[in-house]
């Protein structure tokens, strides 16, 4: 896989932003996450992918098809000719791949579904935020702990090394107890992917 250039890689840093949302590697294996339950056709993996996100990811057929070629190519997909369409399923060898990536794979999937409830959230808290909690799940202090947590790295954001080892410290310990308290002890742990 290519190594990103520092404008694709301060892209994938927020989840929210405009252009492409995930590298080709990345959407086969989203692709081949929805796969693993069953066979499908491009258009409806197109659709799951903007169900599962609410709309914030929807590839077009343009960027779907070739990454389905490319998983019939490396052995990951077989592909069977159903009248004009042809319907994917996840290969054996796919399988142990999804498997072998399924940290990353539980990343992109957590990152759809974040997106999608951001997306509710903005949408909703505008004219209310009970609304917008009853509809997302957040309680109106998780936003306010997250936003207060994104302003204090901001203004730490020219610390010197001695305040940004501190710095780290603190967001370990954080991070090791949110992860705990989730319920996700083992979940993607030291990855830099999408909310920084």
């Amino acid at each position: 896989m290519q190594k990103e250039t520092g404008r694709q890689a301060r892209q994938r840093g927020n989840p929210l932003t405009r252009g492409r949302k995930f590298s080709a590697d990345e959407l086969q294996l989203t692709l081949l996450w929805f796969l693993r339950d069953a066979p499908a056709h491009g258009y409806q993996l197109i659709k799951g992918l903007s169900e599962l996100s609410q709309g914030y990811y929807s590839p077009s057929p343009g960027v779907v098809y070739p990454a389905l070629t490319q998983l019939q190519e490396r052995g990951l997909a077989e592909v069977e000719q159903q009248g004009k369409r042809k319907s994917y399923r996840i290969s054996p060898a796919g399988l142990d791949y999804l498997q072998t990536h399924h940290e990353r794979v539980a990343l992109l999937i957590a990152t759809l579904r974040h997106a999608a409830k951001k997306m509710q959230w903005l949408t909703l808290s505008g004219e209310s935020e009970a609304q917008a909690s009853a509809a997302t799940g957040w309680l109106p202090e998780f936003i306010q702990a997250r936003r207060a947590l994104r302003t204090a790295l901001l203004a730490g954001d020219d610390a010197d090394h001695t305040q940004q080892r501190r710095m780290a410290e603190i967001l370990q310990r954080a991070a090791t107890d949110i992860l705990s308290v989730s319920g996700n002890p083992d979940f993607i742990r030291g990855e830099d992917h999408h909310d920084q």
